[in-house]
């Protein structure tokens, strides 16, 4: 029997209401929405710790992403990449004969800064070229760059350091690549392939999307029930205070740089169809993690709120029947997923849990939870652990997602912060906008129940995040 091929497409920093389908934002996405409509749709699936690399990194090993080594993002300054010795996916595919392909964002390298004021390739601040060999984990064919935000002017890197520079928008750029690389890998080989793409936009900074996708969104758009733009606490990369106007534009910016990603996608779609591949491969169209834009008065991401933590997940693959997927499943469980959609092995190195069968025979867990995480990752809080002696991944905030709750330790973002509860019916507060009452017995006995999750899950992981009692002082 012949083997399947995989595409695995995701974009950075695209949250799951941003889908036309998903009927939440106002988001034009019309070729995504047909792809839905013949996929499973999954509606319960979570980035495990919402940002870049500490996703990427569990995405393609399986593990959780403090046991991969991640607690917060590849950057100048930390001596932090995926190690040598850890499995990814592509390394196993490429062991059961596929072609394997990797295109776009990688941001699983240490910077080149760290190592070097003038690295021969080019590669300025968060950015490193990663050269051939197993620091691509089993990525044969190879067009990427490590953290670069700009968009409409990116740069990649293949075999050699030296740096291709690119005036095209990076997503229509890489669909590009893609299609040329599917034309070689899909008709001329007969092994399968397997190809990911990571496509950087909707990430800030927003306002680098192309006037044609702006102009689907003039004049007022609406903005989330819970979006506060009074109190914008967190700040983009780019910038710290937000007015009104200014997230508005932002909100059409990002909704257009998405709607861009819909004509990409509709183009791969396509290709994949005239060449007769459509319905031999498994497409799976993703992302890392999501975007606050707003809501509850945050801009990015790093939080427990859905708008961070949510994320789209819709899986095509052949004699595929369509239906939506309300299993819950983070970022471990889609390596092993993958494989066992693919009939392939799975390393004993994976901590996550292979969903194909949940998926393929329709028939939802409805006990399976997402376990979630994230500690202090910015340069002034690592600086300020560094001086009081402290671990940044003892702090943070630890959670867990059920179907119908979310229920979130926090001990903060630095030294001297509180251990607070949060729990959240999204049945009765979809927005998230107010927390149960934890001194009422009903909601206690729950959150005690969830604590309890959450225990044996850090003691399983042999996280050092210790669950103290309310208000306690470090």
């Amino acid at each position: 029997m012949k083997q399947k091929n995989l595409i695995y497409i995701f974009a950075d920093q695209w949250r799951a209401s941003a889908l036309g389908y998903a009927n939440e934002d106002p988001v034009i996405t019309p070729n995504m929405d047909s792809f839905c409509r013949e996929s499973v749709y999954c509606s319960h699936t979570f980035s495990t710790f919402p940002l870049c690399s500490p996703h990427r990194a569990s995405l393609l090993t399986g593990k959780y992403p403090l046991s991969a080594g991640f607690f917060t993002n590849c950057k100048t300054g930390l001596h932090m990449r995926l190690q040598d010795e850890e499995i990814g996916i592509a390394q196993v595919l490429k062991a059961a004969g596929y072609q394997t392909g990797y295109i776009g964002k990688w941001h699983l390298d240490e910077p080149e800064l760290n190592h070097s004021s003038f690295p021969c390739s080019g590669a300025e601040n968060w950015d490193a070229f990663t050269p051939p060999g197993i620091r691509r984990h089993g990525f044969d064919f190879w067009y990427s760059y490590g953290a670069w935000d700009k968009h409409l002017h990116p740069h990649y890197w293949q075999d050699s350091p030296e740096k291709i520079n690119i005036d095209q928008w990076s997503p229509e750029h890489e669909t590009d690549v893609a299609i040329d690389y599917l034309t070689r890998a899909g008709i001329n080989n007969p092994a399968p392939f397997a190809l990911f793409i990571s496509w950087n936009p909707p990430h800030s900074p927003y306002d680098q999307v192309p006037e044609k996708y702006l102009k689907l969104y003039e004049g007022n758009i609406p903005l989330r029930a819970n979006v506060c733009w009074e109190n914008l606490q967190h700040h983009t990369e780019e910038k710290i205070d937000w007015t009104k106007e200014e997230l508005i534009q932002a909100t059409k910016e990002y909704y257009a740089a998405i709607s861009g990603l819909d004509e990409q996608f509709g183009r791969l779609i396509q290709y994949l169809k005239e060449i007769g591949r459509y319905e031999d491969t498994i497409i799976i169209l993703s992302s890392d993690h999501g975007d606050m834009m707003g809501s509850h008065g945050l801009m990015g991401k790093h939080v427990w709120y859905e708008e961070s933590i949510r994320i789209p997940y819709i899986i095509h693959y052949p004699g595929c029947q369509p239906r939506v997927c309300k299993t819950c499943m983070g970022s471990q469980d889609m390596m092993p997923t993958m494989l066992g959609m693919l009939n392939l092995p799975t390393p004993d190195t994976v901590e996550g849990v292979d969903c194909h069968s949940i998926i393929l025979n329709g028939q939802d867990d409805e006990e399976k939870m997402s376990f979630l995480c994230a500690c202090p990752g910015r340069e002034v809080y690592l600086q300020e652990f560094q001086n009081a002696g402290k671990d940044p991944k003892d702090y943070g905030w630890r959670g867990v997602r059920t179907q119908n709750y979310t229920y979130v330790v926090d001990a903060g973002y630095h030294v001297d912060f509180y251990c607070q509860r949060y729990l959240y019916d999204h049945k009765k507060d979809p927005w998230q906008t107010s927390p149960l009452d934890l001194e009422l017995l009903e909601n206690k006995e729950i959150a005690a129940n969830l604590e309890d999750k959450i225990s044996i899950w850090l003691e399983r992981q042999k996280d050092t995040f210790v669950l103290y009692p309310e208000m306690k002082r470090r």
